[in-house]
């Protein structure tokens, strides 16, 4: 017995039944529905108030971003899993729209009753047509904020996925139906209250059928929509038929409920005057431009949208088939814009610079583009002729007239005007910050960077882009901006020399103000200069070509002051142009320039291009000659090369330098202007070549824009063993040992001074004639510190060093000697520095002292050194500290020995920066705020550029190229826009950032009826039209009916029904 006890217990259960496919499909969903967390009526892990903060401000911006943005959207609601059911995979999805049940404002309206499925869109991408859904349809056909559906893993994601199989496959009705029961069992299991949803038919068609707890859901699709359904009394009685509504049941059309949405879609048509239209937009024919050659508006869509009211609101009984769905009678108005993909615009003003950029990279393979203009080969010289008048002239044009232009004078004024009236608008109340001009922006860059402002060699780069700016009517027309620029540049240095050589002022140099000037900071006595003060300086906070003209016309000044001018030129203009307009003097001479040397190359080439045969005059041709603009004779050029063009490690192009016997022995062998010596220890100066290299050249600037911290130096030609106040100066031809002066002989003395006198004798001090203080380019600067360090650290080498860069001081010792014959160091420090005189508390002038630093004696007191050994020499005999004529040359060489890649890379910035100027010069930009705030990161990006390390291929530049196509791309729209809806800048700042705006302003809605009324829309049909009915049942007030519709412009109506479980209650 207890042994079949011990079997009894022992027992096992076998289970020989299997769970079916059906059942594992439904147990896989429960699972999947519980690590979800959306059973029992949860939400899963969704925080819809920061999934609605987030998607509101989502915008495709470019076309090219849709993928990202859709996936972006597909990883913040969705959640997905994949399945298998009888062999094929499926795959479920959680979806969450947070816009559903958004709080109450004007976009809310939209999107509660008819969810968004799209993403806005800033650009139209017609290779993509619609584009892929941000959140499934079903959320807008439904009004569900949750739902589920499930789909075949071939079909294309609604999350953004992209699979295969696309839309090529089909569910038959019997597998949905599995599939839904499926969805059934596993929403009852794990209490889940959210409506599931499985495709039937063919997936393109996007036909499902769904279930919720509540609700059971069906959806129809026909290609085709019958007349009736056209109107709301037809949609009405479909309702009323659909869902059983009895005959009893009186005053259908107050009990149902309707909800409408029509859309009006038009597409822009072509004007040619496009941005032309705007008020607050400047767009010149010919000039370089702001924008694309064509309108970029595509379509403009208005969404009016008709709020939840009884269908007798919008069913006219008394007109049959009428409706009162009227644009004046809808709740809110919604205008949306697209623009045409910014990356298919030709964005003139960017493209200009790209293809500047390319033709710089390409600069060293001579692929140079000719020009290519309609009229004969003297009316390329009037091209040429007319930009060189309108770079040397002085007239202060705002834009550049090209030939076959009218003048633009007026226009260039009344632009002027509305763009100060504008800014006067835009930032009365301060609260705008206004983006930098163009100056203010080089003030904020970095030294030896850019120009000034409005120079010659800003308007250089002006003409350069204007005239190689590809314009829609003549797009193959324009030359090369190397090739151009080299053929301007070469013809504007003869000019440049023509007036050196006959003693005139360059235009469009900035004058230094009495303030900035050297001498009146620096040579100042009681108030008074001492020398004339001078105009034009050096500035080192300019790139240093600039600073090449700024000393050429130093130079000049100085040569004018001293008297030394032609002949033929001393009763004429030695300093500035006409103020108006270029003298005839300069077209004459410009324009019978530009034709000889087009008539002078002809030759063979009688049928290239007219640049084609400029060309000539710049390359180099066999021989090593050199052809420049300047018609050079053989004799003049023979065996000098261009400096541009040779090889300095090549030893055979090094042969090329050596200068050849001149065919006139009794005069010196003519430099060509671009001609350079092989380096030898003869230097040239202005009187001739040296004969000893025993002298260090040093010229160091007392030019208040030079950060050395020298003060006071200049050229110093100092031969060993000799005091430096003693030293010959090669840049001078005056005599080098002048006559001594007799003990009581005063020279040199400019005038009396009225408050101070000699504190040995009563005699006054007399304020002696001083030299003008020298000037230094950034090159010269930065050679002369080189020599001065290398000097050494030693005390010798210090105390050597410090004497170099007293030649003003020793300048000024000698000719305050010469005017005050019995001075002493004591009063030259009154005159020349006064801190340095030290008069106590009401003691007189005469009972001062000397400074610590002055009166310290022995060997460490350079003043008292150099005191001590200054002669009594007035200034007009001294050896000059600024030889103008040798200075001049020296600027000039280097002018016409600069290449034109390495002329480009010192425009860059400039370059970019006329860029700049045209955008900041449009008023559109400053009422924007969109526009204001790129234009101000665009001046950001210039100043912060590391410029000087310029290189075609920088990432830099090519972000700055991607800033300022940004800009004109949206300046482009926002006056697209303006041009159709005048003064409406808020409305179009919102279209132009989010895509859409809602139309709240009657001013507004008066603005855009106007607008798309020229395209019929009060009269046309809606382009698309959606409807939602609703009902309740009068024992059930729970228990809504639902009817959605869509009816498309080709006329296919999608019609879903939402039927509750409690209909059957209708039909009682």
């Amino acid at each position: 017995m207890a042994e079949s006890a011990v079997d009894d217990e022992n027992f096992e259960l076998v289970d020989y039944t299997s769970a079916s496919a059906w059942e594992k499909f439904a147990a896989a969903v429960e699972s999947q529905l519980r690590a979800w967390k959306v059973g029992g009526g949860g939400a899963g892990d969704f925080d819809f108030d920061e999934l609605r903060r987030t998607c509101s401000d989502l915008v495709v911006r470019r076309h090219q971003d849709q993928d990202d943005v859709v996936g972006q959207v597909a990883r913040l609601c969705t959640r997905t899993a994949q399945l298998t059911y009888n062999g094929s995979a499926y795959t479920l999805t959680l979806s969450a729209h947070p816009l559903v049940d958004a709080p109450a404002s004007k976009r809310a309206m939209f999107d509660s009753q008819f969810p968004p499925t799209h993403v806005p869109e800033l650009e139209l991408d017609h290779s993509r047509g619609d584009g892929a859904c941000a959140w499934h349809p079903l959320h807008r056909w439904t009004g569900r904020r949750m739902l589920l559906h499930l789909r075949y893993a071939g079909d294309a994601g609604w999350g953004g996925g992209q699979s295969p199989a696309g839309d090529n496959y089909s569910v038959s009705l019997e597998t949905a139906k599995l599939l839904m029961s499926s969805l059934n069992m596993a929403l009852r299991n794990a209490r889940c209250q959210l409506a599931a949803f499985v495709p039937v038919g063919d997936a393109w068609r996007r036909v499902h059928t769904g279930r919720a707890p509540d609700t059971k859901y069906e959806c129809v699709s026909i290609a085709q929509a019958p007349a009736a359904y056209l109107q709301l009394s037809g949609l009405l009685e479909l309702f009323v038929s659909a869902f059983g509504v009895p005959p009893a049941w009186d005053h259908v059309s107050d009990a149902v409920h309707l909800a409408a949405l029509h859309q009006y879609r038009v597409t822009n048509t072509y004007a040619r005057d496009w941005n032309a239209r705007s008020a607050d937009f400047v767009y010149r024919m010919g000039d370089l431009n702001v924008g694309p050659a064509t309108d970029p508006l595509r379509v403009l869509t208005l969404s009016a949208l008709f709020g939840r009211a009884p269908c007798r609101t919008y069913m006219d009984g008394g007109a049959a088939g009428r409706d009162r769905l009227y644009l004046k009678a809808a709740s809110a108005w919604r205008l949306s814009a697209h623009m045409l993909a910014a990356d298919r615009e030709r964005a003139m003003l960017t493209e200009t610079l790209e293809d500047a950029f390319a033709a710089w990279a390409q600069a060293g393979e001579e692929r140079h583009r000719h020009l290519n203009m309609a009229e004969q080969m003297e009316a390329h010289a009037e091209v040429t002729g007319d930009m060189l008048i309108d770079l040397f002239g002085s007239a202060p044009h705002a834009h550049i007239t090209p030939p076959g232009i009218p003048d633009g004078g007026s226009l260039a004024a009344e632009a002027a005007r509305q763009l100060a009236c504008t800014l006067a608008e835009a930032y009365a109340d301060g609260d705008q910050a206004q983006p930098p001009s163009a100056a203010q922006v080089i003030a904020r860059m970095a030294h030896g960077t850019a120009v000034p402002h409005g120079s010659l060699l800003w308007r250089l780069s002006e003409i350069v882009l204007v005239a190689t700016a590809k314009r829609s009517a003549d797009f193959w027309g324009a030359p090369s901006i190397m090739t151009f620029l080299r053929l301007l540049w070469a013809m504007a240095l003869k000019e440049m020399r023509w007036r050196w050589e006959h003693a005139r002022l360059l235009p469009r140099i900035p004058a230094a103000s009495d303030g900035d000037s050297p001498d009146a900071a620096s040579r100042s006595a009681s108030g008074s200069p001492d020398v004339a003060p001078t105009r034009y300086d050096v500035h080192l906070r300019y790139a240093l070509v600039h600073q090449k003209l700024e000393m050429l016309n130093c130079c000049v000044e100085r040569r004018i002051a001293s008297g030394d001018v032609p002949e033929a030129d001393s009763e004429s203009e030695c300093s500035e142009p006409a103020p108006d307009a270029a003298p005839a003097g300069l077209a004459q001479r410009i324009r019978t320039h530009v034709r000889a040397q087009i008539q002078r190359r002809l030759g063979d080439g009688a049928r290239l291009r007219p640049i084609g045969r400029l060309l000539h005059t710049v390359r180099p041709r066999a021989g090593a000659e050199i052809g420049g603009f300047e018609a050079i004779e053989a004799s003049d050029s023979d065996g000098f090369v261009s400096a541009e063009d040779i090889d300095f490690d090549d030893d055979a192009a090094s042969d090329l330098l050596v200068e050849r016997p001149s065919p006139n022995a009794s005069e010196p062998a003519r430099l060509p202007s671009n001609a350079v010596r092989r380096p030898s220890s003869a230097r040239l100066g202005a009187a001739g070549a040296r004969d000893s290299c025993n002298y260090v050249d040093l010229a160091l600037s007392s030019s208040v824009d030079s950060s050395s911290g020298f003060h006071h130096v200049s050229d110093v030609y100092e031969r060993p063993g000799a005091p430096a106040a003693q030293q010959p100066s090669r840049s001078s031809s005056r005599g080098s040992d002048p006559a001594p002066l007799g003990d009581d002989e005063r020279a040199g003395g400019l005038r009396p001074s009225p408050t101070l006198r000699l504190l040995g004798s009563a005699e006054p001090l007399w304020i002696p004639r001083i030299q003008a203080h020298p000037v230094v380019t950034e090159d010269m600067l930065r050679e002369r510190e080189a020599v001065l360090m290398g000097l050494g650290t030693s005390s010798a080498g210090a105390r050597q060093r410090a004497r170099l860069q007293c030649a003003e001081l020793i300048s000024d010792m000698q000719a305050f000697k010469a005017a005050n014959p019995h001075c002493a160091l004591a009063d030259f420090v009154r005159w020349h520095s006064p801190r340095d005189w030290i008069v106590g508390p009401g003691q007189d002038e005469h009972h001062g002292r000397l400074s610590a630093r002055m009166a310290e004696g022995g060997a460490a007191n350079l003043w008292q050194e150099l005191w001590a050994d200054a002669r009594r020499i007035p200034a007009h005999q001294q050896p000059l500290l600024f030889d103008h004529s040798a200075e001049a040359e020296k600027a000039l060489h280097y002018l016409e020995g600069l290449p034109p890649h390495a002329l480009f890379a010192s425009l860059l910035p400039t370059v970019f920066l006329v860029a700049y100027e045209r955008l900041y010069r449009q008023p559109i930009v400053h009422r924007m705020p969109v526009l204001r705030q790129r234009l101000s990161r665009l001046a950001d990006r210039i100043v912060h550029m590391d410029w000087p390390a310029a290189d075609p291929d920088s990432p830099e530049y090519a972000a700055l190229l991607d800033g300022l196509e940004d800009l004109e791309v949206h300046t482009s729209r926002c006056v697209s826009l303006l041009a159709k809806l005048p003064a409406q800048y808020a409305l179009v700042e919102a279209l132009v950032t989010h895509g859409h705006a809602i139309v709240d302003d009657r001013a507004a809605q008066k603005t855009v009826l106007k607008t798309l009324a020229q395209f019929n829309i009060l009269t046309a049909q809606p382009t698309s039209r959606e409807y939602v009915f609703t009902a309740r049942l009068q024992n059930n007030a729970d228990a809504e009916q639902q009817m959605y519709v869509a009816i498309d412009d080709d006329r296919s109506i999608r019609v879903v029904y939402g039927r509750s479980t409690a209909q059957t209650s209708m039909l009682l």
